[in-house]
């Protein structure tokens, strides 16, 4: 298989301009639009990334995903909860991820992450409205899933994360892996795909376009193309086993 590895000089993150289309909101109208109404901050509540998952998850598409491995969601979020989430995830203190031994090699994956707690408002809220997504895999297809956790990720320019599977050898905590991808109007000449490999051992390259969730079994193996433009999206994994309380870093 082939492997991705850094073919740029390390880049430094772009924090002060975040993604999304005029994100995060502004709090007064344009100057130059003299139609615009007045803006005002919107103080965000669960109801706002309230998803219909029994609508966007049919018997069909469950039995597609049964089959195959993997199923494309889009069109997940409202306007509210999407922007709350790229406003969000443009201005983290991200920090550099770590191999499952701890070590982090550029070359392996180049990905800077912030795990999600309690105290990242839009971030909290996604992960209720996953934890719902887990249920109904439980209801449907027995899947045992206990809990739910997820980290903002940013891709610089240069780097991807080379073939891997979610759940490392003899380990099967991981159910179903998730990934929610954030950045506006994305081209195929951006890179950073993320290809996934079947249960049929079929290859498929699925682009980072927002309020896009991929699901996929967590043993399938994939892997993130080098991306061309600063990436951003929420790694997310459904698991079997006891929740770990993750503590916000000072």
């Amino acid at each position: 298989m082939t492997q991705i590895i850094s073919n740029l000089n390390v880049t430094e993150l772009v924090v002060d301009q975040p993604i999304g289309q005029d994100n995060p909101p502004l709090l007064l109208p344009d100057a130059y639009n003299h139609s615009q109404e007045t803006l005002t901050q919107h103080v965000l509540q669960m109801s706002d990334f309230a998803v219909s998952w029994e609508d966007k998850l049919t018997d069909q598409q469950l039995d597609t995903f049964v089959t195959n491995g993997w199923l494309i969601i889009d069109d997940v979020f409202n306007s509210t909860a999407l922007l709350a989430l790229q406003a969000e995830s443009g201005f983290i203190d991200y920090r550099d991820a770590q191999l499952t031994a701890g070590i982090r090699i550029s070359d392996i994956r180049g990905d800077k992450i912030r795990w999600i707690t309690e105290n990242f408002f839009a971030g909290f809220f996604y992960l209720e409205s996953i934890n719902e997504l887990a249920a109904l895999f439980n209801r449907s297809l027995f899947a045992g899933i206990r809990h739910s956790e997820a980290h903002y990720a940013c891709y610089p320019i240069g780097f991807g994360y080379q073939w891997h599977s979610d759940n490392p050898a003899g380990r099967d905590e991981r159910v179903i892996s998730a990934v929610f991808y954030l950045n506006d109007d994305w081209e195929a000449t951006d890179g950073g795909a993320l290809e996934v490999v079947d249960k049929h051992d079929v290859h498929h390259e699925v682009m980072p376009v927002a309020n896009r969730l991929i699901i996929f079994d967590s043993d399938l193996h994939h892997q993130v193309q080098i991306a061309h433009r600063q990436r951003y999206s929420i790694a997310t994994w459904l698991r079997r086993d006891d929740a770990v309380v993750l503590f916000a870093a000072p």
